[in-house]
């Protein structure tokens, strides 16, 4: 045998050869990962019997392929304890608790306190994953590489690569966080993302008479039920592009006056990073103007009527959209039109990066054909 330290990656990367061998942990006494010559990799602990005996035998544990070094360490100190304390011989003992393997719906329920309370999206997560409704009772050993990858190609053609992809990247997350926490049978695996040539990036923003009727319609809303919060938040997001999250988990003590400035906390970005967003004349306007009504008293800038954070803008803003006559677009398109206008303005492109926040310049890009500053424009510049 070879005596090593294990780690998972050594055990992975184990590869069958003309003769079995094995790899014996150094950490944990007597526990070894047996390659046969066929591929299969098994967990044995090796260990003497009880006295008077003294004999040398090997417990078979489980099956490397679904359980991970760190399972396989916690049942073989396990054997030795009962062992070494009890006088009890391992071939005498199973524990079925350990090799009984979780199906998807348990895995998933275990893991939705860890990523509900360590990811923004936590909640959006565990939806991708309940989604994968055919998988639901099956044992999560059982969903592997193979499988998913199955999966994959039977609903390319109903559902968008991106939407895959998304589901795909839950469940990889999911079963990675199995694998850390030793659960049974759970191993992590990688698929390769699909190009998600079906997904269209629409850049939508409005037009001068679009912009002029969408404003007339929200004063006509102001004047038939008096002041409201959907004409300071329609024209803060036109002229800072922040996300609809964003806006709706802002706080006055975020909005700073006197520098003309909006603290953008970790918490409510999808960065999860803090930013500075400056504000131009007309998103100080409106925000002062909101105040002055009485906007925001519970804390946050655009609550609900008691208070509480809003939690959506949809029905409200879709009605003044239809009144106004404009179509195909939503509230995510106010922070198109805040990068069109920069683009069409001149503003460079890493500059409008920092403001739209994004993690690449190459989400700033679909921008780039906006630009007074395009590409012809520059080989126009030398020419004769």
């Amino acid at each position: 045998m070879t005596l090593v330290y294990l780690t998972q990656a050594i055990c992975n990367a184990a590869v069958p050869r003309e003769r079995r061998y094995d790899l014996r942990d150094s950490l944990v006494r007597g526990l070894f990962m047996r390659v046969e010559v066929s591929g299969r990799k098994t967990w044995y602990l090796c260990y003497r019997t009880p006295s008077p005996e003294r004999r040398l035998r090997n417990k078979k544990i489980a099956s490397a392929l679904y359980t991970q070094l760190a399972v396989a360490r916690r049942m073989a100190r396990e054997y030795l304890a009962r062992l070494y304390l009890e006088r009890i011989d391992p071939a005498e003992v199973s524990l079925p608790a350990e090799r009984k393997a979780v199906s998807l719906r348990a895995l998933i329920d275990m893991y939705e306190p860890w990523v509900c309370s360590h990811q923004k999206s936590g909640s959006v997560t565990i939806r991708a994953l309940r989604l994968f409704d055919k998988f639901m009772d099956m044992p999560a050993c059982a969903l592997d590489r193979d499988t998913v990858e199955r999966w994959r190609s039977e609903n390319a053609g109903r559902l968008k690569r991106a939407t895959i992809n998304r589901r795909v990247a839950a469940l990889q997350a999911l079963f990675a966080w199995g694998a850390k926490e030793g659960i049974p049978g759970v191993s992590a695996f990688r698929l390769p993302k699909l190009a998600q040539t079906d997904s269209k990036v629409v850049t939508r923003f409005l037009s001068d008479d679009e912009r002029a009727r969408l404003m007339s319609e929200l004063a006509a809303r102001e004047g038939r039920s008096g002041p409201d919060y959907l004409m300071p938040a329609v024209v803060l997001s036109l002229n800072t592009g922040i996300r609809k999250g964003t806006l709706l988990g802002l706080r006055w003590e975020d909005v700073d006056f006197a520098s003309r400035t909006l603290r953008l906390r970790a918490e409510i970005m999808k960065s999860g990073r803090d930013a500075v967003m400056p504000l131009n004349g007309a998103a100080l306007s409106a925000l002062s103007a909101w105040r002055e009504k009485g906007g925001g008293r519970g804390g946050f800038v655009f609550p609900m009527d008691d208070g509480s954070r809003r939690r959506d803008t949809a029905h409200a803003f879709k009605r003044v959209l239809d009144k106004a006559g404009i179509k195909n677009f939503t509230w995510h398109c106010l922070r198109h039109d805040f990068a069109s206008q920069l683009a069409m303005k001149g503003v460079p492109m890493h500059i409008i990066q920092k403001l739209m926040c994004h993690g690449s310049m190459a989400m700033t890009q679909r921008y780039a054909h906006l630009s007074p500053n395009s590409l012809e424009e520059a080989v126009r510049r030398i020419a004769p």
